[in-house]
């Protein structure tokens, strides 16, 4: 069966807003993951701060989400 560009535009959106939602809780799942302040780790992937653990825990996530949705 061929999707309708309508319908093919509509399962891309929900696939987009899926991935988005999952990537926007990242700080917070690492920090608790870690036991640390979500700041922090905001901070730390903008590169303000610097933390090997915090940047290998978000790194997995992101790995995690990717292969969820790659």
């Amino acid at each position: 069966m061929k999707l309708s560009r309508s319908s093919k535009n509509t399962a891309k959106l929900h696939r987009i807003r899926t991935y988005v939602e999952s990537l926007c809780g990242i700080y917070s799942r690492v920090a608790r993951k870690l036991g640390v302040d979500r700041t922090y780790v905001s901070r730390v992937a903008k590169g303000e701060r610097n933390s090997p653990a915090v940047e290998a825990a978000l790194i997995q996530d992101f790995d995690h989400t990717e292969e969820e949705f790659g």
